[in-house]
């Protein structure tokens, strides 16, 4: 009878778990960040997404759930006195998050071993490409920047990209082991980072041909510490490029540009007046953006469904970097008219009641003020939804305060999502001359719903900007 009985607490301690390692996933793994963060974070069934059930998550539940039966098991066994058993449940209830971290500890050296040989596996099919690799870093618009030159290259090459936001070591293995073919010609690897050598380890797996760099900022500030160590990171694509490696910077960022002083190697200026490629005379309306593009000197009309002149940005980096790989300047042209935004990137979705702008994977508060610009395009009753911004380290508040006072400028309603940057959001739309009657909360997607249905009326606008993952409350 006890041994069922422990059994069951087991089943029981094993199901309450399901959080914390939906968490652990979510904070990438990162054992320490979750431990220090523990406390801090929600712990609910339910929320946007589920546990992802990857080799790793699997291995890591088996051997907790065989140390949660080591430990239950033998004690409900040879301990028979009701009340010494009733503690000791109570004890493993308030252990479980400890036994659950140890567990990952224990686990980690073996994920570590599989990791590097999945990686010594990926680098020999990296080592082993005939065709062109090119790779995109930055801190904003690398998605874009890759989904734009993959539809330029496309109907010249057979291309392989990272897909979605595959940018880890990981993502990369991934893409080579699974979708990269013996035939493909150009491989495209979008770069992400969190923390210093994150790119340079990339740049060593994949050893590409050509570079990338993206407008780069505040982004990630709170496990980076600076922007000065963003900056250098980034940096780790110049520095272990070959000799014979050639980089396109977006010089619309100022950041970005600086970094193109630094580089001694074969470099091309985009997204400035007088640059290789630049875009002039733009217009926006809710239809798109009509423009003029410079590709080396030669001008040419164009139009997109595109939004933004971040974007246009992007388009202009995507194009030069085709250009430079043979794809000639008309093909360019004819190519960005059917150019549509990366999901979830100012991604514009009608229907006969509303528009909605879908700008739920941004993060930066560039874009959220592009955002916002957008915004204003757009005729009838404009609602903005957003958590606002997170991972800003020290100038978190800073930032969200600057937010909520941009979205302020630009909407009749705002919904603030969640309880991370409430405050700072509210203070700035105040202080951008929003009124509190205006102001609306919701701490999940059934409260939103509710919150939008009785807000939203016949042609209104509504703009998603940022969505936070589930391990922010």
């Amino acid at each position: 009878m006890n041994a069922f009985l422990s059994i069951l607490f087991v089943i029981f301690f094993y199901i309450i778990t399901y959080p914390m390692a939906k968490n652990l996933q979510l904070c990438g793994y990162d054992i320490k960040y979750y431990f220090v963060h523990m406390f801090k974070l929600p712990y609910e069934f339910g929320g946007k997404t589920n546990l992802i059930w990857t080799k790793r998550i699997v291995r890591l539940a088996i051997l907790y759930f065989l140390i949660l039966l080591a430990i239950t098991l033998p004690y409900f066994i040879f301990v028979e006195n009701f009340w010494w058993i009733f503690f000791g449940i109570i004890i493993e209830f308030f252990a479980v998050p400890v036994i659950f971290v140890l567990t990952a500890l224990i686990i980690q050296p073996f994920e570590t071993l599989i990791k590097k040989l999945y990686i010594k596996k990926a680098c020999k099919v990296l080592d082993n490409f005939k065709g062109i690799k090119v790779a995109i870093t930055g801190s904003f618009g690398k998605t874009s920047t890759k989904k734009f030159l993959t539809t330029f290259l496309k109907d010249r090459y057979k291309v392989c990209a990272t897909p979605k936001n595959f940018n880890t070591p990981m993502g990369l293995c991934r893409t080579v082991l699974e979708n990269l073919k013996p035939t493909d010609e150009i491989l495209i690897i979008e770069m992400g980072a969190r923390h210093e050598g994150d790119i340079a380890e990339l740049m060593k797996m994949a050893k590409p041909h050509f570079g990338i760099l993206t407008a780069v900022g505040e982004q990630h500030l709170q496990s980076f510490g600076s922007l000065e160590k963003i900056k250098k990171t980034k940096f780790e694509l110049c520095e272990h490029m070959p000799k014979s490696g050639k980089v396109v910077f977006d010089g619309a960022s100022d950041n970005t540009k600086e970094l193109f002083e630094k580089f001694r190697g074969e470099k091309y200026l985009v997204g400035v007046s007088g640059g290789c490629c630049y875009i002039k005379d733009e217009k926006f309306s809710r239809k798109g953006s009509s423009f003029k593009i410079v590709i080396d000197g030669e001008e040419f009309k164009a139009k997109t469904k595109i939004l933004g002149s971040e974007m246009l940005n992007d388009i202009a980096v995507a194009a030069y970097m085709a250009y430079l790989l043979g794809v000639d300047s008309e093909e360019i042209i004819e190519k960005i008219s059917s150019l549509i935004p990366a999901p979830h990137r100012l991604q514009l979705i009608e229907n006969p009641f509303c528009t909605i702008i879908d700008d739920s994977y941004n993060s930066n508060l560039l874009g959220a003020q592009q955002a916002c610009e957008c915004l204003k395009l757009f005729k009838g009753k404009k609602i903005v939804v957003s958590p606002g911004l997170v991972e800003q380290g020290d100038k978190q508040y800073e930032l969200n305060y600057k937010l909520g006072k941009k979205i302020a400028s630009c909407c009749d309603e705002f919904l603030i999502m969640n309880e991370t940057n409430k405050i700072a959001l509210t203070k700035g739309a105040i202080a951008g001359g929003m009124k509190k009657q205006n102001l609306h909360y919701a701490y999940s997607r059934k409260e939103q719903a509710e919150v939008l249905k009785k807000l939203q009326e016949k042609s209104s606008v509504v703009l998603f900007e940022n969505d936070l993952p589930d391990n922010f409350k």
